[in-house]
């Protein structure tokens, strides 16, 4: 797709300290420039649960934020996390044999993953800090690595954080249905099956979104609202519905189970922490009966934060009460009725949020830390 577009593209693969074996794509450069350049700053930028490095290319080159920033004088970096579809690999554990491969939550992809993906970047610019974009869980991941390990805070010289997920007090599936709600469905399904991996993907969602999601079929508005059900919100005037059998072709690209339990356990816990392996196991892992909250308090990296008016998930209060906590916020931004997906596929987002943030980077783009 990046390379039918006209853009240059490199495939790099790392190694986790934990075994996982992850692809990460590159574009170091826009359309209308020849070569590399090593003074070009590296942006990083990490999907959402259920997404993949393709759901920052896949709207085309004028809405997509990778090329929008590959073509601005950016160094592109698309991650892929453990577990989707470019990252499904181990060194010794096979995903569809072995349960133990899907033993992680977003807390491992936070500590492991990423740790591994920033200092890649950085050796291979010979930059000492880079920009980070995350939506959703890409956000989360953020998070929790430079409250854990807090020398990574000098190595982001500013996070754009898209619908942020931390907090989860008042999020809801859709506005007819709570979360809980949801996993009460959902539980009696993955638990009887011993489900470990949720939504993989695979090219039948493919096929069938070309058949029922184009333009003259007439499910097509039922392909969308599935789409904004399970990711939160109501389909509204933002997304370029043409583009549905686009996005499915490639998302969902997989997830664990546990990343799944992980969020429910903090929307019930009402608090930003650890996952609970219950009392017994936390006192063995964690040395206390309930599981450690991250403390944001360490989180120093500028902040930019935007969030939709119509997002059920990163809700207004769980936002603010983030940004409280976050020690360097410059924007918390709402933006008026945009839903979960829209900070990233929507129509309007380049005009609404991108070019505001392409402001910000190039005032931080000489602030090498």
């Amino acid at each position: 797709m990046i390379q039918n577009h006209g853009y240059p593209f490199e495939n790099h693969t790392l190694l986790t300290d934990d075994g996982y074996i992850l692809e990460i794509h590159r574009i170091p450069y826009g359309r209308n420039i020849s070569i590399k350049d090593e003074t070009r700053p590296p942006v990083l930028l990490l999907p959402g649960l259920f997404c993949s490095s393709v759901d920052w290319v896949n709207v085309g080159t004028e809405k997509s934020l990778g090329f929008i920033l590959a073509d601005q004088g950016y160094d592109v970096w698309l991650a892929n996390p453990r577990g989707t579809t470019w990252s499904r690999k181990h060194t010794q554990l096979i995903p569809d044999r072995d349960e133990d491969f899907w033993n992680f939550s977003f807390h491992e992809i936070a500590y492991y993953d990423l740790p591994v993906i920033i200092d890649h970047i950085l050796n291979v610019t010979h930059h000492k800090s880079l920009f980070y974009v995350g939506h959703s869980q890409g956000t989360t991941l953020l998070f929790i690595l430079a409250s854990m390990k807090p020398e990574y805070n000098h190595k982001v010289r500013l996070s754009v954080a898209l619908a942020p997920s931390a907090y989860l007090t008042h999020a809801r599936a859709s506005y007819d249905v709570s979360l809980l709600d949801l996993w009460k469905r959902l539980e009696p399904v993955i638990r009887p099956n011993e489900l470990h991996e949720v939504l993989p993907r695979t090219p039948m969602y493919g096929t069938l979104a070309q058949i029922f999601c184009n333009d003259y079929s007439p499910l097509r508005h039922a392909c969308v609202e599935i789409v904004y059900f399970l990711t939160g919100g109501h389909s509204g005037d933002h997304l370029n519905k043409t583009l549905i059998p686009v996005i499915l072709w490639n998302t969902p690209a997989g997830s664990s189970v546990k990343q799944l339990i992980h969020y429910m356990q903090m929307h019930l816990s009402k608090a930003f922490q650890q996952y609970d392996y219950g009392k017994q196991m936390n006192l063995k892992k964690y040395g206390q009966s309930k599981p450690p909250k991250y403390h944001l308090n360490r989180v120093t990296t500028p902040h930019l934060l935007y969030r939709g008016s119509d997002d059920t998930i990163s809700i207004k209060k769980d936002v603010d009460k983030l940004a409280s906590k976050l020690q360097n916020v410059i924007v918390n931004r709402e933006i008026p009725a945009f839903n979960h997906l829209d900070p990233l596929w929507g129509i309007d987002a380049a005009r609404i949020i991108y070019n505001e943030v392409l402001g910000f980077m190039k005032k931080y783009k000489d602030n090498e830390i």
